[in-house]
């Protein structure tokens, strides 16, 4: 969609909805030597809660001990 400044400057609260739903929207200026496209910079996501998923992680006590397999693969083919 495209409108002129004086159009979007009456319709700004709806065209910015429609940016937000997806549609694209073009404003030019008066003479119609430059254009405008509004777009979505950011949203707002939701608040991160801490310990949503209890132990849905779950760590192995030797998760970092060494794989002398793996660092075979890296550091004895030097």
């Amino acid at each position: 969609m495209t409108l002129s400044a004086k159009e979007a400057q009456d319709r700004l609260p709806a065209l910015l909805k429609q940016v937000a739903e997806g549609e694209e929207v073009e404003i030019t200026s008066g003479d119609g030597s430059i254009t405008y496209r509004l777009v979505v910079v950011a949203r707002k996501t939701a608040k991160r809660v801490a310990d949503l998923h209890p132990n849905a992680l779950v760590m192995s006590d030797d998760f970092d001990e060494e794989d002398p397999a793996i660092n075979a693969m890296f550091y004895d083919n030097a």
